[in-house]
C-alpha cells in the first residue's frame, strides 16, 4: 500500500523541479503503460484507480511479471491526485528518468533542438524521430522538458527508445559532432540551398539535422559558426512552417538518401 509520502511525491512529478529531485515521471494510459514496460526505461509503478483492473490486458500482465514492477490500488480522490488528463483510463506509471546511453555509436542521423520550447512540438519530433529510427536528440538549455506530462504523451511511447540530452551547449556538441564527420545543417528561412538540394549532394553519410523556435529560430552563436544552412522550398506565401513538421520532413529526405545509396 502507498503511504501518505509517496503518494505525495508522485503527485509532485507533475512538476519538472520535483522531477528532477526525484529523477522521476509519470506517464499515463495502457498505451504508454505497455510501451514503456518493453523498454530500456525502468517502470517503477504502475498505480490503478480502484475501479479498474489488468484483466485482458495480457502484454502487460506478463511484462509486470518479468520486470517487477509494483501494482498498487488507489481510490478515486487520491488516484486524481496523479492524473494530467481530463478523461484518464485509470492507470498511473512512475519511470525512473533514464541515464544517457553510453555509445560509440551516435547514429548517422542526430537531431539538435535549439530553445524547442513547445511541449507539443518536442513530443511530436520526439514520436517522428522514433518512426525513422533516429534514437539521438540535442536538447539546447530553455528547451521543453521531455518528461513534461504533455511531452511524454505526443511522442505515443517514442521517449522510451530515444537517448535524450538534455541543457546540452549546442556550439560545443555540434563542433565536436562535426570534428567526428558529421556534417551540421541548420534549418532556417533566409537559407539559399533547399533540402533537396542538400540531400542530393551531400558529401558526408552522417548528418546533424538543426531547427531552433518557431519564436526565435536557430541562435545568433550558432547561425555564425559556418555550418551548412538549409531550407524547405514552400509553395505558398505562407510565412513560415510548424518546427515538428519542418523536422519530420526533414528525416524522411535524409534516410530516403540513406536509402538511395
Amino acid at each position: 500500500m502507498l503511504t501518505t509520502n509517496e503518494i505525495k511525491q508522485f503527485a509532485s512529478l507533475k512538476q519538472k523541479k520535483f522531477r528532477l529531485e526525484h529523477g522521476k515521471y509519470l506517464i499515463e494510459g495502457f498505451h504508454l503503460i505497455e510501451e514503456c514496460l518493453s523498454s530500456p526505461h525502468e517502470l517503477e509503478y504502475i498505480i490503478l484507480r480502484n475501479d479498474v483492473d489488468l484483466q485482458g490486458h495480457t502484454a502487460i500482465l506478463e511484462k509486470i511479471a518479468q520486470n517487477k514492477t509494483i501494482v498498487e490500488p488507489l481510490p478515486e480522490k487520491l488516484f486524481n491526485k496523479l492524473v494530467d488528463t481530463e478523461s484518464s483510463q485509470g492507470i498511473v506509471g512512475v519511470v525512473n528518468r533514464p541515464e544517457i546511453s553510453k555509445t560509440n555509436s551516435l547514429g548517422d542521423l542526430i537531431i539538435a533542438l535549439d530553445k524547442v520550447s513547445d511541449p507539443g512540438n518536442l513530443g511530436t519530433i520526439i514520436r517522428t524521430a522514433y518512426w525513422f529510427g533516429v534514437d539521438q536528440i540535442l536538447l539546447s538549455e530553455d528547451s521543453a522538458d521531455p518528461y513534461n506530462p504533455k511531452v511524454v504523451r505526443s511522442t505515443q511511447g517514442g521517449i522510451f527508445h530515444t537517448n535524450i540530452t538534455e541543457d546540452a551547449d549546442l556550439a560545443v556538441e555540434l563542433k565536436k559532432l562535426e570534428s567526428k564527420g558529421y556534417s551540421v545543417y541548420l534549418f532556417t528561412l533566409d537559407a539559399e540551398s533547399s533540402l533537396s538540394q542538400i540531400t542530393q549532394s551531400a558529401k558526408s553519410d552522417k548528418s546533424v539535422i538543426v531547427f531552433g523556435s518557431e519564436a526565435h529560430g536557430i541562435s545568433k552563436e550558432i547561425m555564425d559558426m559556418g555550418f551548412g544552412k538549409v531550407k524547405i522550398e514552400g509553395y505558398s506565401a505562407s510565412e513560415s512552417l510548424n518546427v515538428a513538421i519542418s523536422a519530420g520532413i526533414a528525416l524522411y529526405e535524409f534516410k530516403q538518401r540513406a536509402i538511395e545509396k
